[in-house]
């Protein structure tokens, strides 16, 4: 047989943009934030892509197999190009930016020929290295202890100056960063800048040219003050890196480290040091606080091996799933996104991709570090688990590349791990940490390295630890709590201590939509009626912290089986330590909760696991939890428990104080007002708002384009939360009732309701505009406070009847009567703007899932080479109901009419929240997608369809079977995107197979009414698509209707397929998979 050589076969073409005349691709590259364009391009283009840019061109590699190739020491080398290249003008040929080929000096050359060969970077690399051994990195641990038991801020540059030059930034003292940290940033930034600009550009820039080399100018003079002041003053006593560069030779040449080029390795190490360590901790926290059982789990390591004791050297090699934690966050987002290699010769990638030495090679480790064929299906997942047992060992070689490649990788790892390590023990052993806002979404912000930007976390001392804990020499066990004055320790939630006339009480809520936080708000407002001094937290705060001397309120809703984001860590902080009986001893407790009974399988699973766990670890119920259905009347159930636990927590539970309410309001005549323009930030402009169905047979469906704020990002399948207003209609309607103008002033005091506060007074219109829900049903003790104001009399009596437990739920809850259209109907009602507005619940933000593709929008603004915000697009209902018993015109949705309203060029308020974990398309694009939806449940649908479609445009990437079952009414009125669903079936997208339960295609076309039967006529290739071809199930749409009959046709092919299963096993097993192959997205 004849042998074929590869390199003879034709070589395959590199997928690329398409370039534009002199420019390229350039208009791909996003300037600020390069890495975050190789992303996109990589989801585009594949493992591999091609881009012609100014000066050379490059070949971008986001998979293992490409990227382990290139590591190869023997055909490829490292590569300085870049912002490398720019930000050698302050680091020169320091270890990180030194030319792989740059010289020693050109007198050794003349002298000593056989030195031709010689790299700077190869001497300093021999002198330094042994001071990056593992002894020398044990000797420094006593230096890195000293500034990390400090525990403030900026730790990473504190510790590398005084590791590595026996030098102290002080940065813990000082209120803004060290001029050379500022001085610093300031380069770093500028270098990124310049790496994107034409060489033309950067020649005209003289300003920014000038400032940037003075920042380097006066990096360079410290670093060169540092080094006289040691020669005149040697201290050979000292352990630091300054004496190993100021007196160690290489061992190959003899020689020592110039002046020069100590400057260059020290801010070399000061880079590279601070920028990698601080944005590591970052993560690593961020990662922690989202996965709160991680950062319980870590914490319960800390406290096993270490306890109250100093942290010792020989403790950091027993954290083992602290040291796994620090490797995840490096795998899942490393503060390097990539390293560059040159071809030393002409070579072959995958024996058919030609590249030459002239290209840059970067190889992008975000899709190296998230390649499903290492990682597994859920390699974007924050997993510290998959790093233990083995899985370290068992890792492919070149699979974790956070510290580089080879002899050029980072010298300093070591220095780094032991760092890092070190300091999340130390803020762990101390402390409770806790995301500042609940709602927080990693952002990422770019220099030469990537890191969170916005990222804020708060800390509390945890009970019983002293402000010297951990401290070398520091008292430790039970007396070195009382031992120490002045301990603030005081401050937690079980020192709280009222004024003699009240007694405690502690509100502890979990909220994403802030239906559960307006609860605990009231609940504090009403407690001083009853005696009771309260506090509101989250039930994050109260981690490690629930007293046992007076009463704990926990009020938590139940989002699908999950808790809340500011309660996951308290959620699973309770499952952790359930094995305890007696660790919540003497705490009286009380839950109430929240849930949407469409959930059936998971409705109230979060406050009923509450009440479970606390009573099983010892705490006492104060009275039975209390339970409400989102989709019925939520104020009632309320009501009725709040009216419960109040008699619990009187004295033997009999008498109850008269409620009296404490709120004042005061109504001031208008003022002059000055309109001031107010901050852009999260605010969205509309580019489009149009119909796509109108309310004939279904309610009215619309497309709205919204134009981000710069900076804001999402992922396909994730949500846009948008703050809407009431409308002009029912503000007006209330201000005539009670007699006020729009323009009226209207102060509010003595009330805890935070959503009703204002630090001066605000017009009536925008009080009832932007902070209340006017259309909320009334509860039935809402109904009867009104009949109380009312004289004897008709109106009384059709109060009463509405508010009777027969009426109140057949007629109504289901007309959604709400307290105005009650008020307008019963004129003889007396009550007050006061008692009115204290019945009223905070407006609360609404979401809705965004059907765009990120890729589709950034493909779409690169067409005319103009720097584009990404644009997301929604498809909504706009939800109007029958007209209610007095004809006060229909019910119109909040949200859902302030959108409609709104015209192309308006701004609305608005924020990305990511969708859960599983409802993302997955990573490798030829994985079939099974998609099921109806209505404006198509919507995410449509995202993951316009994002395949980008894909398939770019023709670079093999894409798997889709199928697209939707539900609609009528072929013609609401059979939304058809055109566009029908282009893309074309083009081999998506196979779309629509269910019409009205009126089908005239031609006889799709008999079947409904999704679920269209999928059991296809349940041979749907059952071969999952069991063969590990298909995702994507369901969107109503959880009572759709949710129910693809969940039940789903577990009926699977018996099918398995008729030794029982219906409750078949239950089960689709329980088992949910979140990561059948997941669901689902609405009332």
């Amino acid at each position: 047989m004849t042998a074929i050589n590869i390199e003879q076969q034709p070589a395959a073409t590199i997928p690329q943009p398409t370039p534009h005349f002199l420019t390229g691709n350039i208009a791909e590259i996003d300037p600020t934030f390069i890495a975050s364009s190789f992303w996109r391009l990589a989801s585009i283009y594949g493992p591999i892509f091609k881009l012609d840019l100014p000066g050379r061109p490059v070949a971008v590699l986001s998979d293992h197999e490409l990227i382990n190739e290139a590591c190869d020491e023997d055909r490829f080398e490292k590569g300085v190009s870049g912002p490398l290249k720019e930000i050698r003008a302050l680091t020169g040929d320091g270890l990180f930016t030194a030319y792989g080929d740059e010289p020693v000096c050109t007198t050794h050359y003349f002298l000593y020929p056989q030195l031709m060969m010689q790299q700077n970077w190869g001497k300093a690399h021999r002198i330094l290295m042994p001071a990056f051994g593992p002894l020398a990195i044990r000797k420094m641990f006593p230096q890195m202890m000293d500034i990390a038991s400090q525990m403030i801020l900026r730790l990473a540059f504190d510790t590398i100056g005084i590791c590595a030059f026996n030098y102290r930034f002080n940065e813990f003292y000082l209120d803004q960063p060290h001029q050379f940290a500022s001085e610093m940033a300031e380069v770093l930034v500028e270098s990124g800048k310049r790496s994107s600009r034409p060489a033309i550009e950067n020649r005209l820039r003289i300003w920014s040219a000038a400032h940037n080399q003075e920042n380097i100018m006066l990096m360079h003079s410290l670093c060169d003050k540092l080094v006289a002041e040691r020669r005149q003053n040697p201290k050979p006593e000292i352990n630091d890196l300054l004496n190993v560069m100021l007196n160690a030779k290489d061992p190959v040449t003899g020689e020592g480290l110039s002046d020069e080029n100590i400057r260059y390795q020290m801010v070399t190490f000061l880079v590279a040091g601070h920028e990698t360590t601080s944005g590591t901790l970052s993560f690593i926290f961020y990662h922690l606080l989202r996965n709160p059982e991680k950062l319980v789990a870590a914490q319960e390591e800390v406290d096993r091996i270490i306890g109250d004791n100093a942290i010792e050297e020989k403790h950091l090699q027993q954290l083992k799933y602290v040291e796994a934690c620090i490797r995840e966050a490096l795998r899942f987002q490393p503060p390097i996104t990539a390293f560059s290699r040159e071809a030393k010769k002409p070579t072959r990638l995958a024996g058919k991709y030609e590249v030459d030495p002239s290209w840059q090679i970067v190889c992008n480790l975000k899709g190296l570090h998230l390649d499903p064929k290492i990682w597994g299906d859920d390699a974007e997942t924050f997993r510290p688990e998959r790093l233990l047992n083995g899985g370290w060992e068992r890792m492919p070689r070149n699979a974790w590349k956070p510290f580089g490649n080879g002899a050029r990788a980072c010298i300093g790892r070591s220095f780094a791990e032991q760092e890092m390590i070190l300091n999340v023990a130390l803020i762990l052993q101390r402390f409770q940490v806790e995301l500042t806002d609940s709602s927080y979404d990693l952002r990422l912000k770019s220099t030469l390295t990537v890191k969170p930007e916005g990222f804020k976390m708060k800390v509390k001392r945890r009970p019983g630890k002293s402000i010297l804990v951990g401290i070398p020499g520091a008292p430790t066990g039970p007396q070195s709590v009382t031992s120490i004055r002045g301990d603030d320790s005081a401050r937690s939630l079980r020192a709280t201590e009222p004024p003699s006339s009240q007694k405690s009480l502690l509100v502890l809520y979990g909220s994403n939509a802030g239906t559960c936080k307006g609860f605990a708000e009231e609940l504090i407002s009403s407690a001083a009626q009853y005696g009771f001094l309260a506090q509101v937290q989250t039930m994050d705060s109260a981690v490690e912290n629930l007293p046992a001397n007076q009463p704990v309120i926990i009020i938590t809703p139940s989002y699908e089986g999950k808790p809340a984001d500011n309660a996951k860590k308290f959620v699973s902080w309770l499952e952790a330590n359930s094995d305890s009986s007696s660790k919540l001893s003497g705490v009286q407790y009380a839950v109430f909760g929240a849930g949407n009974s469409e959930w059936h399988a998971t409705f109230h699973r979060v406050p009923k696991l509450v009440n479970e766990l606390m009573t099983k670890m010892g705490g006492t119920q104060i009275v039975p939890e209390g339970l409400c259905d989102v989709r019925g009347d939520i104020l009632g159930p309320w009501e009725d428990w709040q009216e419960k636990l109040w008699k619990g927590l009187s004295e033997g539970g009999s008498t109850m104080p008269d409620i009296k309410d404490k709120m004042q309001v005061k109504i001031y005549r208008p003022e002059h007002i000055d309109v001031l323009a107010g901050s852009e930030i999260s605010i969205g402009i509309i580019k489009e708002n149009r119909q796509l169905a109108v309310a004939d047979v279904s309610s009215e469906k619309r497309h709205m384009e919204i134009e981000l704020p710069r900076g804001m990002s999402y992922r396909t399948g994730d949500y846009l939360v948008v703050l809407p207003l009431n409308s002009q209609e029912i503000v007006q309607r209330v201000l005539k009732r009670f007699g006020f103008q729009g323009d009226d002033k209207i102060s509010i005091q003595g009330t805890s309701k935070e959503f009703l506060k204002n630090q001066t007074p605000l017009t009536m219109y925008e009080l009832l505009a932007t902070r209340v829900e006017l259309g909320t049903p009334a509860s039935q003790r809402q109904i009867a406070t009104l009949a109380e104001a009312i004289p004897a009399g008709s109106q009384r009596k059709a109060l009463e009847r509405l508010q009777s437990d027969d009426v109140y739920k057949s007629e109504t809850l289901k007309q959604r009567f709400s307290i105005i259209d009650l008020l307008e109907d019963a004129p003889a009602c007396t009550i007050d703007i006061t008692t009115y507005l204290d019945m009223l619940k905070p407006l609360v933000p609404r979401q809705y899932s965004i059907s765009s593709s990120p890729l589709a929008s950034t493909s779409d603004a690169l067409d005319d080479d103009i720097d584009h915000p990404l644009v997301a697009s929604l498809t909504y209902d706009v939800h109007c109901a029958p007209a209610s018993w007095s004809n006060h015109g229909p019910f119109h949705g909040v949200a859902s009419t302030h959108l409609a309203r709104r015209p192309a060029g308006t701004r609305i308020r608005c924020f990305v929240r990511p969708t859960n974990a599983g409802f993302h398309l997955p990573s490798d694009p030829e994985t079939p997608i099974i998609l099921v939806a109806a209505g404006t449940g198509l919507a995410p649908m449509r995202g993951f369809l316009q994002e395949r479609a980008t894909l398939a445009a770019a023709g670079a990437r093999k894409l798997g079977p889709a199928i697209l079952y939707f539900g609609c009414r009528d072929v013609d009125q609401d059979f939304i995107y058809k055109d566009e669903l029908a282009a893309w079936e074309r083009e081999g997208v998506v196979s779309v197979r629509p269910a019409f339960s009205r009126r089908g295609p005239d031609n006889g076309g799709t008999p079947k009414k409904y999704v679920y039967e269209r999928m059991w006529d296809d349940r041979e290739e749907l059952a071969e698509l999952f069991a063969n071809r590990g298909a995702k199930i994507f369901v969107c749409g109503s959880a009572g209707k759709l949710a129910k009959s693809t969940a039940e046709v789903t577990q009926q092919i699977y018996l099918e397929r398995h008729p030794e299963k029982t219906e409750q096993e078949a239950f089960e097993w689709l329980q088992g998979i949910k979140e990561t192959r059948y997941v669901s997205d689902v609405f009332d």
